[in-house]
């Protein structure tokens, strides 16, 4: 009995110790991951507005839709930045730091703002969970990510850009954010159809369009997440309300793109 009284006590007095030691090493890896987010998120940041849509109107646009959704999100780790650019690809991407691109080509395949909405409420779940930054370091690890962040080139800038954008999500993070997006999307008095909606509309096109293959590619199981938003939908008791903006006139503004 001693000796086990003996454990017991041995076991107690190693454990806060020990769970302490634990608590500041996972506190000083986050530490270091935030500051390495922070500093790819200048550098792509710096990248991306070079080429981003600066209209006006295009930014108005934006912004009209991201704050009816993001007050129903969770928090992010930076401030939340959406950034158009104009190109026939038809993507919409969280990158590290809390910024999302949407190309024209994913809006012009919109019917209404309530469909880009529900991309954007997706995206935004995508930031809310950190997606970006952990499936950057499942594919490049964790040592190569801080080689990356150091960098300042422009060079440097536009290959991490388009692995980024080229790279995918885990089934499971586009699954936790559709549902995430759907609880966005009933939030703010949006009906959820508008994500089954968006992604049928999204993958229409030529079996040949390179645009929507690449949204396909990184987007696994579109036809089940079809099923799913529908689902949803015709079991949800709220009320839709419609989004205040000329949805023709705000898609006509970008180029024709082929």
């Amino acid at each position: 009995m001693a000796l086990v009284g003996a454990s017991v006590f041995g076991v107690w007095h190693w454990w806060p110790s020990h769970r302490n030691a634990k608590h500041a090493q996972s506190t000083s890896d986050n530490l270091i991951e935030m500051r390495t987010e922070g500093r790819l998120r200048t550098l792509l940041r710096r990248e991306v507005t070079s080429d981003a849509v600066q209209d006006p109107n295009v930014i108005e646009g934006m912004r009209r839709i991201r704050d009816r959704i993001v007050t129903a999100a969770g928090p992010t780790a930076y401030p939340l930045e959406v950034f158009v650019i104009d190109s026939p690809t038809v993507n919409a991407v969280c990158l590290p730091g809390d910024i999302i691109l949407v190309y024209s080509g994913l809006i012009r395949r919109m019917e209404s703002p309530e469909e880009l909405a529900a991309v954007l409420a997706h995206e935004i779940a995508h930031a809310t969970h950190g997606d970006s930054m952990h499936a950057l370091e499942r594919e490049l690890g964790m040592a190569a990510i801080l080689t990356l962040a150091g960098g300042r080139s422009d060079a440097l800038a536009t290959r991490l850009l388009r692995r980024l954008i080229s790279s995918g999500f885990s089934r499971q993070q586009e699954q936790d954010a559709d549902k995430e997006a759907i609880r966005i999307l009933a939030s703010v008095d949006i009906d959820p159809a508008a994500l089954s909606d968006s992604l049928r509309h999204m993958r229409q096109g030529d079996a040949g369009d390179s645009g929507v293959l690449q949204y396909v590619s990184t987007h696994p199981d579109i036809d089940a997440r079809i099923k799913t938003a529908e689902a949803v939908s015709a079991a949800w008791k709220g009320k839709s309300r419609p989004l205040d903006m000329d949805w023709q006139q705000f898609r006509s503004q970008f180029r024709v793109l082929h």
